[in-house]
Order: structure tokens, then C-alpha cells, then sequence
């Protein structure tokens, strides 16, 4: 049973700036989001701690409707439109990207039709516009770039990498073997292609390109960035399997010069400023908006969200 702010006989719940938020649409919503954690886990809706999750989802979903009525609102006093056919590209780069099916199953499962996804599409690149928009006159000289770089040098620091290639093998014994051949004259590449397991390395000879700390196994990535440049490791045993690794290049961590990421530092900083600027802006129209809740709770100007009553 939902709480009883959602029942009465007004057609709106809520104002903002005098804009009336459909007590239907809000419903729909938070009637939405409740069904998805009900199949996922019913018990989550049960007893108090169910009544706390109804309760934050009205406020989570509330939310989210007075920040879409203001950045309509703002839309139209700053004059910002939208191409004509850019949800549908948008939509249609999002379905591609996540594949037809999956895209169709995914939205089934959450319980939104296609059209209601193209809204909230829509209230993104709304908002995204309306950045462009605010943030327009936003520029960064070169000196400003410099002297950003000098105070966060960590911001473009590169770290240890190294361009590896490797033979996968099923057994301990196998991979030995390999190690034996590779070191009387094999050629790793062709080892590679010929008895890697790896079907997805295993035409390049086994090239598994540039690697950084951090995103192989532990006792791959001990074993590859020990090695130097052209050295071949012994058998290296992995989750997957047993490996023999070549280092085909190293990159050893630094910090470039300035000139170097001059470029960089320039986006990085334009980025920060616009962020910096946007995000004052979108303070000052949330301190600015009237908004009546209806007893639904208190909208909250510095944090941009319905709290509880």
C-alpha cells in the first residue's frame, strides 16, 4: 500500500515555481520502482523496513521531478532546444551499443516502455545542452593550463605499463615445453598461434597489447612486469590456466612535461571550470525555486533533493 500523500482528489501532488507535478506520473513511478524490487526480492517491502524503502523512493522519484520541471523551466528561459531527432539517435545509439535484445530484455525487466525511456533520454540531453549553454563562455589560457598542471602534476603521472604477449596453456607441462622451445630459438609469436589457448590473442601471437597495474591477474601481472624488454618468463600460473609472457615493450612510470600534455591540461582545467561554474548555477536555481511538497517532505536547496518531513 502506498503512502498517503499519493492519495486526495488534486490532480497534482506537488508544485514548482507554480508548475503542477502529476500525481498520476508520480504514482506510475514509484509504483514501477516497488514492483522491480518486489520480483527481485519481496521481502524487501516488508514490515518497517519496507515502509522506510516506500518512503525514499517517493522522495527519490519526487526529487527527480522537481529537478526535471526546473531544467525544463530553465530550458525555456535560456532558449535551449533540442534537435529535432536527437532522442531518437540517441536511443538508437544506446540500443546498438547495448545490442537489440539485451536493450528490449533490459528495459522489460525494469518495467519501462520505450517511450518513457526517450524521456528520460530527453531530460538528459536537455540538461546537457543547457551545460553547453551556461558554461559557453568558459575559456582557459595556457598560462592557466601550466599552472594547474604544476599544482596537480598527479592528474598526469603515468604509470608502469607494459606491452605483453603470451601462450596459454592448459597443463604445467605443456607450458614448460613452451618455455623450452622459446628458449632453444622459437619463435613466440608463432608458438603463440599455433598452441595458445588464448582464441582471442592467439592470431596476433598472442599480443594482449599495452597493460596497466591493476587489470590482470596478480600472479600474471607479477611475473610481466618483472621482465624487460624482449625477456620471455617461465611458467606463470594464473586462474586461467599456465601462461609464458614476453614483454614486448616497457613503459616505465613519469611524469611528462608540460609541453607534452599542454593539451591535456587545457581539457582537464576547461573541464573543472565548467564543472565548478554549472554546479554554482545549478545551486543558485534550486535555492531560487519555489516549491511546494504537498507534505511530502522538505525540499532541501543545498543538497537538491526532497528530505523527509
Amino acid at each position: 500500500m502506498l503512502a498517503t500523500f499519493l492519495t486526495g482528489c488534486g490532480s497534482d501532488i506537488f508544485t514548482v515555481n507554480g508548475q503542477g507535478i502529476s500525481k498520476v506520473k508520480l504514482q506510475a513511478e514509484v509504483n514501477r520502482r516497488l514492483t522491480v524490487v518486489r520480483n527481485s526480492n519481496p521481502k524487501e517491502l516488508e514490515g518497517s523496513r519496507g515502509q522506510k524503502l516506500k518512503a525514499s523512493t517517493e522522495r527519490d522519484v519526487a526529487t527527480e521531478m522537481i529537478k526535471q520541471a526546473l531544467m525544463e523551466q530553465q530550458a525555456t528561459k535560456l532558449a535551449v532546444t533540442l534537435a529535432p531527432d536527437a532522442v531518437k539517435q540517441q536511443v538508437e545509439k544506446d540500443r546498438a551499443k547495448a545490442g537489440a535484445d539485451k536493450f528490449s530484455a533490459d528495459l522489460k525487466k525494469q518495467g519501462i516502455s520505450e517511450s518513457a525511456y526517450a524521456d528520460k533520454v530527453k531530460g538528459q540531453l536537455l540538461v546537457d545542452a543547457i551545460g553547453s549553454k551556461v558554461c559557453s563562455g568558459v575559456t582557459v589560457t595556457r598560462d592557466e593550463a601550466e599552472s594547474f598542471y604544476l599544482t596537480n602534476k598527479d592528474l598526469f603521472t603515468r604509470s608502469l605499463m607494459v606491452h605483453a604477449a603470451h601462450i596459454l596453456l592448459e597443463t604445467r607441462g605443456e607450458a614448460e615445453s613452451v618455455v623450452d622451445q622459446v628458449t632453444h630459438g622459437m619463435d613466440f609469436a608463432q608458438l603463440a598461434q599455433s598452441v595458445s589457448r588464448d582464441t582471442a590473442t592467439r592470431a596476433a601471437g598472442g599480443d594482449l597489447g599495452w597493460i596497466e597495474q591493476g587489470t590482470m591477474d596478480p600472479s600474471f601481472e607479477s611475473a610481466a612486469f618483472g621482465l624487460k624488454s624482449g625477456q620471455v618468463s617461465g611458467v606463470v600460473s594464473a586462474s586461467d590456466g599456465f601462461h609464458v609472457i614476453k614483454v614486448l615493450e616497457r613503459r616505465e612510470a613519469s611524469t611528462p612535461a608540460f609541453a607534452d600534455v599542454s593539451r591535456e591540461a587545457m581539457n582537464k582545467l576547461e573541464t573543472r571550470k565548467k564543472d565548478e561554474l554549472f554546479g554554482d548555477w545549478l545551486r543558485t536555481v534550486y535555492a531560487n525555486a519555489l516549491v511546494n511538497t504537498g507534505g511530502l517532505g522538505t525540499w532541501d536547496p543545498r543538497l537538491g533533493l526532497v528530505t523527509g518531513r
